[in-house]
């Protein structure tokens, strides 16, 4: 369609085309996070209204609401698709601390940054001269980092301007943590060495050495003077960063370990190619269960209780605590390896970033417009009343 003006008598085209008007979706977390800090404690809204007796517990438990939501409590709906025009496949992303943007990592050496609102292009960055392999915010929230192939690492502040680059290896950085102080931070290298750099000196204090192959994740603990690291080897090691001396060797896994991560401060969850999650319980320094998959775990994110994986098929899968089976599952698959996941802090989005060079973003699900309410009714129970139970 053409815009055209009238002009004694006729019409004239003045070269301008009309723009066609797309209404662009919004997910706008606010509302959700003022009310979850002002109301902490979880309310269903589906009850049930029968004369068992566990209808008469005040207290519901998880499992209770769990049964009742459904995959309501779980980001599996696929919600939009993000890709850079030069395409390259997406190694790492991370949430910025107000919550508001995406930032996602290239092999272009580029660092993207997408609203998380309206899921659109916000801006993009040349950060590195190689493939960026990992990015980390610290713990207070004041510092970036960022990891290449070349053995690099850059420090950024908040408004993403650099501010130091170091060399810490000689080869690429797979992963990079904080300690609990942000003071130091660790680095995993395809050298089988695993580096304590401290922040502001920004020198190389220890090499902690113990990896026969490659070490693809080293994860500092939340609170504790500890690091976990996993790698080709298919070994767990333990570290304390303050000697150079591992404290414990796991042999759990049987192929390479490609992702690991805290859980609940006090276990450690960790997958590879073998298809399999394993739970290590720190006090008891033994695996105390593990959770199968139908493909290579290759990226693992956590959140309360749920433990998220993406796996060598694209798919991405929700788990709960001692549950074995999943609970829920993305409606819409990558179209190849899930390399990393992220949840925003509020728990409504998650953003996965993939070898298909596409940065997904999925949400809950939610009733449509005009959506007819259909009453659900308990037909194996025979104590239930008709009518009393929604």
């Amino acid at each position: 369609m053409q815009n055209k003006q009238q002009v004694g008598g006729k019409f004239v085209y003045d070269g301008k085309r009309i723009q066609p008007i797309y209404e662009r979706t919004a997910i706008d977390f606010n509302s959700l996070y003022f009310y979850s800090k002002h109301n902490s404690h979880y309310y269903c809204y589906e009850t049930q209204n029968n004369l068992d007796m566990e209808s008469q517990v005040i207290n519901n438990s998880n499992d209770y609401v769990n049964n009742k939501m459904g995959n309501k409590l779980y980001p599996t709906m696929y919600k939009q698709m993000c890709i850079n025009k030069l395409r390259s496949p997406v190694s790492s992303v991370c949430w910025c601390p107000d919550g508001r943007r995406i930032m996602t990592a290239l092999g272009s050496g580029e660092i993207t940054l997408w609203n998380g609102v309206t899921f659109n292009f916000d801006t993009i960055i040349k950060a590195h001269d190689s493939a960026i392999k990992a990015l980390q915010w610290s713990r207070r929230k004041d510092l970036f980092l960022s990891s290449d192939s070349l053995g690099f690492v850059k420090y950024w502040n908040g408004a993403l301007n650099t501010l130091n680059e170091i060399e810490v290896h000689k080869a690429p950085i797979k992963d990079l943590s904080f300690s609990f102080d942000d003071s130091k931070f660790c680095t995993a290298s395809d050298d089988s060495q695993i580096k304590v750099v401290d922040v502001f000196k920004s020198e190389v204090e220890r090499s902690l050495k113990g990896h026969n192959w490659d070490v693809r994740k080293a994860k500092f603990h939340k609170y504790y003077s500890l690091i976990a690291s996993g790698g080709k080897d298919n070994l767990i090691k333990l570290w304390d960063p303050r000697i150079e001396e591992c404290i414990g060797t796991f042999h759990y896994h049987k192929n390479t370990i490609l992702a690991m991560e805290w859980f609940k401060d006090e276990y450690l969850v960790s997958g590879g190619k073998d298809q399999v999650i394993q739970m290590f319980d720190l006090r008891k320094l033994k695996e105390t269960f593990s959770y199968k998959s139908n493909g290579d775990i290759t990226a693992l994110e956590t959140y309360e209780n749920r433990i998220v994986l993406g796996n060598g098929n694209g798919e991405i899968h929700y788990y709960e605590e001692f549950n074995p089976n999943s609970v829920a599952t993305s409606d819409k698959p990558h179209e190849n390896t899930v390399w990393t996941l992220a949840m925003h802090p509020a728990g409504h989005i998650l953003v996965s970033g993939a070898a298909d060079y596409q940065t997904r973003f999925w949400t809950r699900l939610k009733q449509k417009r005009g959506e007819d309410f259909t009453e659900k009714v308990n037909t194996e129970d025979k104590t239930v009343i008709p009518g009393l139970n929604f």
